[in-house]
């Protein structure tokens, strides 16, 4: 099956977005040569994908999530699901993930999350460490300070 990819420019730089053409494969930080075909945009799933970051980029919840199609493990995809739990303004730590989950390591799923396909759809932003601070982030610290503000959260310890 063919990979469809469009690029959206963000509040937090350019983001890739990939999809198989019935619902989106990944989001992350598009890369310097990162080319994509602008017919492309004709897809429903990639109009779908910029309503929903237009309304996120805005400081609102959307109210629905476009149709995904997360690829890992088993284990990864049950923590990404929990992700999609987590509520708009709202973090949880490693170790609550692992509690909901029924998983003893809040290790493996820090390994998990960070190793999220969808940025920002999949909120992996809103994981922080244990005592609240932000810990790592794929696309880096000063984005995923940026997303949270943007969700309302203030007073964020890095």
């Amino acid at each position: 099956m063919p990979l469809y990819r469009l690029s959206y420019e963000s509040p937090i730089g350019t983001l890739a977005i990939y999809s198989n053409g019935r619902a989106l494969c990944r989001i992350e930080i598009a890369s310097k040569n990162f080319i994509c075909d602008s017919q492309n945009e004709a897809l429903p799933i990639f109009a779908e994908t910029k309503l929903w970051l237009d309304t996120y980029f805005s400081g609102v919840r959307p109210d629905f999530t476009p149709r995904l199609d997360l690829s890992g493990t088993d284990f990864q995809k049950k923590v990404w699901t929990e992700l999609l739990s987590l509520p708009f303004g709202q973090t949880a730590t490693y170790g609550e993930i692992a509690k909901r989950i029924g998983c003893k390591s809040a290790q493996a799923v820090g390994q998990a999350v960070g190793q999220n396909p969808i940025l920002i759809i999949v909120p992996c932003h809103r994981v922080v460490a244990a005592g609240g601070k932000l810990g790592g982030f794929s696309a880096g610290i000063e984005r995923k300070k940026w997303l949270l503000e943007n969700e309302g959260l203030v007073n964020l310890r890095i």
